[in-house]
């Protein structure tokens, strides 16, 4: 079992807001202007006006006008944000089309570091995250994803000024590539790290689960704190909601695979506990694909 997680650079240049403007996708902006003041990021606040399927090659005089009123509309409404930006950089950036592939373009023309994006509540996930923008979103993205929950508790600057990190970990990967994210956080916030790792049973070894999730860390002898760890046996999505509210901490660090990875019963069970982390964690909650540009 290879448990050593190796650490990467932490970099946040340029950073994506997806928004629709509501009340939502607003509730993130807060962290979003967090992050990028804390790394001197510059914020792209990108809404994508998304056409019906139905729609025909070429668009009705009625179509054509439901259209620039939605523009127009959007553009009032990213200007409105402006006053919030004060001397952080930021750009607009309005397109029409499919969702995520507007979007996905712009993570690559605009090297994107990390997407900001606000989700519903645990009712609103299935039909948010599952099958949905939000989750191609969550799956798809080349980089890190900062979700933004209804149930966050605390000011957005905790993210700024982080203190406690936990990471749960089933030793793959895919977990793997969410400690060394989580580590270089930690080392770069001065903060702990908690590493949880979740058993389908009380049988489980315990005691030698515990020695490899030190092991973890071990090697990453400038880490402010020493790496606290935790083994439990439960539901995961549970158990990592109820370490997070224990412990009070700061932010969540999911580790998740691939979509092309995600095969079988095992895809609605990872996808499973993810989205229900993301979506009634008390936190914010980052997401990272073991391919995701770190």
């Amino acid at each position: 079992m290879k448990t050593q997680a190796t650490a990467v650079r932490i970099s946040f240049e340029n950073v994506l807001f997806a928004t629709d403007f509501n009340a939502t996708s607003k509730a993130a902006l807060p962290y979003a202007l967090s992050v990028a003041r804390r790394y001197g990021s510059k914020v792209y606040i990108a809404h994508v006006i998304a056409l019906s399927p139905f729609s025909s090659p070429a668009p009705t005089g009625a179509m054509r006008a439901i259209e620039a009123q939605a523009i127009r509309e959007a553009k009032e409404a990213a200007m409105e944000l402006g006053p919030v930006f004060g001397h952080t950089p930021n750009e607009v950036l309005i397109r029409k089309g499919d969702v995520w592939k507007e979007l996905s373009d712009i993570v690559g023309q605009k090297q994107i570091d990390l997407i900001v994006v606000g989700t519903h509540g645990r009712q609103g996930m299935g039909k948010v995250i599952m099958g949905s923008v939000a989750e191609r979103i969550f799956r798809h993205a080349p980089c890190p994803v900062l979700t933004i929950g209804p149930g966050i508790r605390g000011e957005p600057d905790r993210f700024a000024e982080l203190h406690t990190i936990l990471v749960p970990t089933d030793f793959s990967p895919e977990s793997l590539s969410g400690v060394a994210f989580a580590t270089s956080l930690a080392r770069a916030h001065q903060a702990r790290l908690y590493l949880l790792h979740v058993t389908r049973g009380d049988d489980a070894p315990v005691t030698s689960l515990k020695t490899a999730l030190h092991n973890m860390t071990a090697s990453e002898t400038d880490l402010p704190f020493a790496t606290k760890v935790f083994v439990e046996a439960g539901i995961p999505s549970r158990k990592i909601l109820d370490l997070a509210d224990e412990l009070a901490v700061d932010l969540i660090v999911l580790g998740v695979k691939a979509p092309s990875l995600l095969k079988g019963t095992s895809t609605h069970q990872a996808m499973a506990t993810a989205c229900n982390v993301v979506s009634a964690a008390g936190c914010p909650v980052i997401t990272v694909r073991q391919s995701a540009q770190l």
